[in-house]
């Protein structure tokens, strides 16, 4: 009878150590190569995202010295404007391809660390491979909003880099995941539900107590010094009285004007997650058990179909996903039954949410299509990007194929040429990167007239003091929504004629007042 030793056992052990740490890096080497490949059309991207926009106005302006939420207004945590600031640091405001990298990293860094999650749940190599691949292609899809940096996205490898130190074994592990979590949550909220699949590694550990106070104590030490920094650049008052009470309602506002089909959602998720939990019988089960329905829940809060919600669900679907497509023969079947997958959980995803407020509430849901780059567009987003590289392809054409950059540069020009240095603008409607695109900051402290300006009971009045008062010098009516007609007579703006959008200069002689400071 042959016996069968254990390689730790064998003389040759460091051998077969090296050989499998060689493997392990070239695996990550390859994962992360596809993954930088097929986002390279991404890095030559122009400034045209809405999100994107609102981003880097909120930085340039506070980058300006006007205060964040009190003197311009976003619904955002403040952790997103803080990295377009650093971002604009290493130009990013006049060469969009720093940020452009900044996502690719990001991306980067969330499918290896979806990777070294698979490896510590012990998935096989080809499984984790798998997901890890799955992450960061469904990350990088345009279809997806993978081309774009968003919220989801940027907070994703702190909560991802959080749940891998939760099963740290060093001291300083559980601290360093609390004080990442909370990185994460000053960046995108929903991440505080995905923050539940901690618990599994902290409270199962035999240390458990002190673990879990370390994460608590790392948590709120993050914490402490976000709410310092807000308190010293003065913006803590109007992120407590006016950005959460805003988010809050927005909340309400997307899921038709009650609570009750988040709450139901949640009690579903919360219900699927229990069941799961009890049934598992591995590291990995009990993990994805409470992960997944989480970040699914977390992800459809507002279930409004924005594609960039789904990232916050993609690895731990990548994950569930390639632990059962491993079992599918061959195994190249199995990668594209995978894929497929994932596609299709995310659109559900996307859709189901919306529909069931749709048929709680008596209304319409809204088209779960209405991409920037629907699947079909997508062989004409990587075709111009070719014929662009290639020399076929100008830039100006290549620029153009973007939704609304046309339409932005047009705005630009016309503010070019009708505005003074240090005039102020304001755009009646959702285009901020005029504004950074332009030079000129905006003349009251809302950007846009869009979702969340109306969240914000004040907003209106406000504006109208701002139009009234003639705080602009030129204003650009380019889609409301709301009548502003009466406040642009109000503060002595006259009409630009054949301008497109409509345009209104101040008349200076007859305006009640000139804001330009």
């Amino acid at each position: 009878m042959r016996l069968r030793v254990a390689p730790s056992t064998r003389a040759g052990a460091p051998s077969v150590i090296l050989l499998k740490a060689v493997s392990d890096s070239r695996l990550r080497a390859a994962v992360a190569g596809a993954v930088l490949a097929f986002r390279l059309p991404s890095l030559l991207e122009p400034q045209w995202y809405s999100d994107d926009g609102f981003f880097s106005a909120v930085a340039w302006a506070s980058s300006k010295g006007v205060t964040l939420y009190a003197g311009i207004f976003d619904n955002s945590p403040p952790m997103i404007y803080w990295l377009y600031r650093l971002l604009f640091l290493f130009g990013g405001r006049a060469n969009h391809a720093v940020v452009q990298v900044a996502a690719a990293v990001a991306v980067v860094t969330a499918t290896m660390l979806t990777l070294e999650i698979g490896r510590r749940l012990g998935m096989t190599t080809r499984q984790v491979a798998l997901a890890a691949l799955l992450t960061g292609l469904a990350l990088s899809l345009p279809t997806l909003d993978g081309d774009v940096v968003n919220v989801e996205v940027a907070a994703l490898p702190f909560f991802l880099a959080a749940l891998l130190l939760s099963r740290s074994s060093r001291a300083w592990g559980p601290f360093a995941a609390g004080a990442l979590l909370a990185v994460a949550l000053a960046t995108r909220p929903s991440y505080a539900l995905d923050g539940l699949a901690m618990a599994v590694p902290l409270l199962t550990a035999p240390d458990r107590v002190r673990r879990f106070l370390m994460t608590a104590a790392g948590g709120a030490s993050v914490a402490l010094l976000v709410a310092l920094a807000l308190a010293i650049e003065g913006s803590l008052p109007a992120y407590l009285n006016l950005v959460l009470p805003a988010d809050r309602a927005y909340l309400i506002w997307a899921n038709g004007g009650s609570s009750f089909p988040v709450l139901a959602r949640l009690t579903v998720f919360g219900a699927i997650s229990v069941a799961a939990f009890m049934r598992a019988r591995t590291p990995a089960g009990r993990l994805l058990a409470i992960w997944l329905p989480a970040s699914l829940a977390g992800a459809s809060l507002t279930p409004r179909g924005f594609t960039h919600y789904g990232h916050e669900a993609i690895p731990p679907l990548a994950l569930g996903i390639a632990m059962l497509a491993s079992a599918i023969r061959p195994r190249l079947l199995g990668s594209a039954a995978a894929a497929v997958a994932l596609l299709i959980s995310v659109e559900l995803l996307l859709f189901l949410p919306a529909q069931q407020n749709a048929a709680m509430e008596g209304t319409r849901a809204p088209d779960p299509f209405a991409r920037a780059f629907p699947y079909r567009d997508l062989p004409a987003y990587y075709g111009n990007w070719f014929l662009y590289v290639t020399g076929i392809e100008s830039r100006e054409h290549y620029e153009a194929s973007f939704p609304g950059f046309v339409h932005d540069s047009a705005e630009v020009r016309f503010i070019e040429a009708h505005g003074l240095d240090g005039d102020r603008v304001l755009v009646l409607g959702d285009r901020p990167w005029v504004y950074v695109r332009s030079g000129h900051l905006p003349a009251g402290r809302f950007l846009a007239t869009n979702t969340a300006f109306w969240r914000v009971p004040t907003a209106p009045a406000e504006l109208r003091r701002t139009l009234e008062q003639g705080c602009a010098a030129i204003v650009l009516y380019d889609s409301g929504p709301g009548d502003w007609h009466n406040s642009l007579r109000a503060g002595g703006y006259r009409e630009v004629t054949g301008a497109l959008p409509p345009a209104y200069l101040l008349d200076k002689d007859n305006a009640v007042s000139y804001c330009n400071g």
